[in-house]
């Protein structure tokens, strides 16, 4: 569409007769027109920026055209009447080049007005929570093998893992706009045609849940897949009572599938309850899908994120906080450790003493209780249920924090109304909810929600400084492109030449009465926003 109408203003436009140069203008006008409501409403580029700066450029090429339309009609009049004054009265503008500046005025307006509201639907759409690429802060490009008709396929088994399945189609159609994902409740027609439905599938997901290895047709689904080679990802349900370990679930699979589907290297990730969590796995099943696309099949890695999810927040802490740690508390001063090194920040003391300090400037403002396996066993559980009873009665803020790694003595919170003193639990200190914390790729999310809860706050995100920039680039290339058109229209107008590819410039001022009496100032000023839509369509874009 953009070469159709760069050959038609540029070239195909002065087929039309030179003696009807008007009507070369209005077909051009008409062309400008059709191309930024079609522009505007298809948004045809990958970049909002490209789209915004496109509409943009297109208006101001329209305008230019506008200009040069009420120009000839200028010139026609003053030719029949030349001494009536005429064309004064009806436009009200004493001589030609009047009109010619305030056409250069007007787009001085428009155009950064245009730019402004680039700005504002880029900022608008850098704000949504959609799946990008880090590489280039855009939404990743989706693309099918021929003869496919899904991007993933997801299996699952009903009785533990129909909910989870569910979310995480409806998540990544929103996260990934036009992703195309089979899912039984929605797509299966025929029980019968399960390997037909994988073999037109892209990749394929197991959600390896409780009985998931156990069900005939989940069964089918695996060995399809296998026999297909098509590329797996797997996605472990995070709560034991439908899950279990990983150890439990690779036991539950037949033994001469278990090596092709866990010791493959296929990306392995857990499904978590919680949203923020749940952001950091379904970028792994994305990820996952899209290197195995045409488009990103010689990438060995995509790294991805969300606007505003937790882990890319640029966290600080705005007021003090003194978090007390008791030694008594195992694997606490560890955790507080990585805190202190991922928000590094003044606000942020930590004080590791047996007993809360007293002096005003040591004061805490926090206490944190990291809750484990061993967090109330033996002597040191005693002293530890002690001091969570002081900081209680001082009216310390508690900030739990349940460790969910395995090698960090990690156990699932149930065990925790077994150990913990029943004193403690009569209290109340569990109804406050502890931050849960998981190994991997979810331990950033762990540590930046466990910084929240100490008081921090975003500051300037990466992403917001990131739309600055572009703002700036939009900024810049529109101040550039707006110069260059200005540079050729302000003074003189362009004409192009004999047709040899060479130009001539003619001042307005000395155009003679028979160029204009033969529609020469329209093909001039046609010439002239032709070859300001061939300056506006090569501009380069940021």
């Amino acid at each position: 569409v953009e070469l159709a109408r760069k050959l038609v203003l540029t070239g195909a436009v002065l087929l039309i007769p030179e003696e009807r140069a008007f009507v070369r203008l209005v077909v051009a006008t008409l062309i400008c027109s059709c191309y930024v409501a079609l522009v505007g409403a298809t948004q045809p580029f990958k970049r909002v920026e490209d789209d915004a700066l496109a509409v943009a450029s297109s208006l101001v090429l329209l305008l230019f055209f506008l200009g040069a339309n009420w120009t000839t009609i200028y010139l026609g009049i003053e030719e029949r009447y030349p001494n009536a004054e005429a064309a004064a009265a009806l436009f009200g503008f004493n001589n030609l080049n009047a009109v010619v500046d305030s056409m250069i005025v007007l787009v001085a307006i428009v155009f950064p007005i245009a730019i402004a509201g680039s700005i504002f639907a880029v900022r608008n759409v850098a704000k949504v929570p959609t799946i990008r690429l880090v590489s280039s802060n855009q939404e990743p490009e989706l693309t099918l093998a021929l003869g496919l008709t899904w991007h993933l396929f997801n299996s699952h088994i009903w009785s533990t893992g129909q909910d989870a399945a569910a979310v995480i189609k409806n998540e990544l159609q929103h996260l990934l706009p036009g992703i195309k994902i089979f899912l039984d409740v929605d797509d299966l027609d025929n029980i019968g045609a399960l390997e037909e439905y994988i073999s037109r599938s892209q990749t394929i997901l197991f959600f390896l849940s409780k009985g998931y290895f156990g069900s005939h047709n989940c069964l089918r689904e695996v060995r399809a897949s296998l026999d297909q080679k098509k590329p797996l990802v797997l996605v472990q349900e995070g709560n034991l009572e439908k899950g279990g370990t990983l150890a439990a679930l690779r036991a539950e699979c037949p033994g001469h599938l278990r090596e092709a589907i866990f010791d493959k290297g296929w990306s392995l990730t857990t499904w978590h309850r919680i949203e923020a969590f749940q952001l950091v796995s379904l970028k792994v099943i994305t990820e996952a899908l899209l290197l195995c696309s045409p488009a990103y099949e010689d990438e060995t890695a995509l790294p991805l994120y969300v606007p505003g999810e937790a882990q890319r927040e640029h966290l600080g802490f705005l007021q003090p906080v003194v978090l007390w740690v008791s030694p008594s508390n195992s694997g606490a001063v560890y955790l507080v450790n990585e805190l202190k090194s991922k928000f590094a920040a003044d606000t942020l003391t930590v004080v590791v003493e047996d007993e809360a300090p007293t002096q005003e400037s040591r004061k805490p403002t926090h206490m944190l209780l990291y809750l484990n396996a061993n967090t109330w066993s033996g002597e040191r559980g005693v002293r530890l249920a002690e001091q969570v009873k002081q900081a209680r009665a001082d009216k310390l803020t508690i900030v739990m924090a349940h460790e969910n790694d395995p090698t960090r003595n990690g156990c699932a919170f149930d065990c925790m109304f077994q150990t913990t003193p029943q004193e403690l639990i009569a209290d109340g200190l569990y109804k406050s909810l502890a931050r849960s914390c998981f190994p991997g790729r979810h331990h950033p999310v762990s540590l930046a929600l466990l910084a929240k809860d100490l008081g921090a706050t975003p500051a300037r995100s990466g992403s917001v400084a990131s739309v600055s920039r572009l703002s700036a680039s939009i900024a810049e290339h529109g101040s550039r492109l707006f110069l260059k058109i200005s540079r050729r229209s302000s003074a003189t107008a362009t004409t192009a030449g004999d047709g040899s590819g060479g130009e001539a410039t003619v001042s307005v001022d000395s155009v003679e009465p028979g160029c204009l009496g033969g529609g020469g100032a329209g093909a001039c000023l046609t010439s002239a926003a032709a070859l300001t839509a061939d300056a506006t369509a090569e501009a380069p874009w940021p």
